[in-house]
This record gives structure tokens, sequence and C-alpha cells, in this order.
């Protein structure tokens, strides 16, 4: 009857070269690796802690950052629902108390809307300077932009219904080389009017000579007209 012999374990693998065993995962790594891939095995093994706790970090920053986008979203929606429901169901000087609050901290998606409905409001209620500030408010979020401009000139006539001919002429000066060329007429004739009414008759008259500029018919006799009456006016 023949023998066998009891076969042994089979001997373990020995760690690659200059790199100390390492336990569980990295351990099985590096029995598996070429010589070539070494080095970057060790730099693994050595730095196994930190890198772990940097892929820890990251996904904590992934998971942050979509929690906070859908924090940031519903947070906008109910916003804009309270908006809503603050403009249907107030009216008068409550109206502008709740928009003066909601404005303040309002979300960026509808702030520059809230601030032209506090102008607007404000306006409705005989408030001229709130209005005028509400609207520079918003011209700030909007600025060099069509919207911005609308506003800045809403701003411009609640400054004008108060009484603030100067304050208006230097938002004027500002908007009237920043609007789109479709509104540069109306600013120039608002920068006349508001030049004359703060006693700046020579701006007045650089208003309506750069309105002259390309006038026909009608608007050109009107525009020769305003510059012959300001200089009597200033001669007299």
């Amino acid at each position: 009857m023949t023998k066998h012999k009891p076969q042994g374990l089979p001997p373990l693998k020995k760690p690659g070269p200059n790199l100390p065993g390492a336990p569980g995962l990295f351990g099985e790594l590096q029995s598996e690796v070429s010589v070539e891939a070494t080095p970057l095995l060790q730099f693994i093994t050595r730095n196994a802690a930190v890198i772990m706790a940097l892929l820890g970090l990251f996904v904590v920053v992934i998971v942050g950052v979509g929690a906070w986008q859908w924090y940031a979203s519903k947070r906008d929606e109910e916003a804009r629902t309270h908006f809503a429901r603050l403009l249907f169901q107030q009216q008068g000087a409550a109206r502008v108390s709740a928009l003066e609050s909601f404005a303040a901290t309002a979300p960026d998606s509808i702030r520059l809307a809230a601030w032209m409905e506090l102008g607007l409001a404000a306006l409705a209620e005989n408030d001229a300077l709130k209005a005028s500030a509400a609207f520079a408010r918003a011209a700030a979020l909007d600025k060099d932009k069509p919207f911005g401009a609308v506003a800045a000139l809403s701003e411009v006539q609640a400054l004008m219904q108060a009484g603030k001919a100067a304050e208006a002429l230097a938002v004027l000066e500002q908007l009237e080389d920043t609007v789109p060329e479709y509104m540069r007429i109306q600013v120039r004739e608002l920068i006349a009017l508001n030049a004359l009414q703060a006693g700046k008759t020579d701006r007045a008259i650089k208003a309506y000579e750069d309105l002259l500029v390309g006038a026909l018919g009608d608007n050109a006799d009107y525009y020769r007209f305003c510059i012959q009456q300001i200089k009597a006016d200033a001669a007299q």
C-alpha cells in the first residue's frame, strides 16, 4: 500500500521589496502587484488613513452640497408662496410694512421683485422717499441691465414726486451712457427737466443739444425752442 505524504500548507507569499506586511485589504493588494507598482502601493499604504479621511470628507462635501441645494430650493419655494400671499392679502400701509420686512431677507431669486413691489406700494401710500429707496435697492441688484434701468427710472420718478430734483439728476447722470439706446431719449429729457428744476441751466441746455442731434421734424423744433427759451430766461 502506497503511503501518501501529507501535503503541507502552501508557503505564505512574502511582502514586496522594502514593504512591510500590511493587514487586510492593503496586505492582499501588495502580494498581487508588480515590482514597478510597489512605490505607489507603499505610498498608499503609508497614507491610507489620510486617503480614507479625504475620501470621507469628499463624500461629506458632496452630500452637503446636495442638501444645501435642496434646502435653498425649498426655501425659495416657500418664500415665493409667502410673497404671493402677501401681495394678495395685504393692502395700504400694512402692505408696505410687510413688504419692507420681506424684501430685507428675501431669497436672491425674488429679491428684486420684492423691492420693486415695495416701491410701488410706498408710492401708492404717497411715501415717495421710501419708494425711491426701494427702487434704488432694486436697481442695484440689476445694475447696468435693462430691468435695472427701469428700476432706476422708477427711483427718479419717486424722487421727482418728492421734490428732489438734484438727487434725481444725479441718478440720471449715471444712467445716460449705460441705458439701451431706445431709452436714452427719455433719460436725456428727464435730465433736462431735472437740471432746470435744480437750477443747472447749462446742464439742461447740454441735454437738449444732445437730444437735437439726430432729431427730426417737430421733435427737433421743440428742442430748439427749449434751448432758446432757457437762454432767454437766463439772460434776463
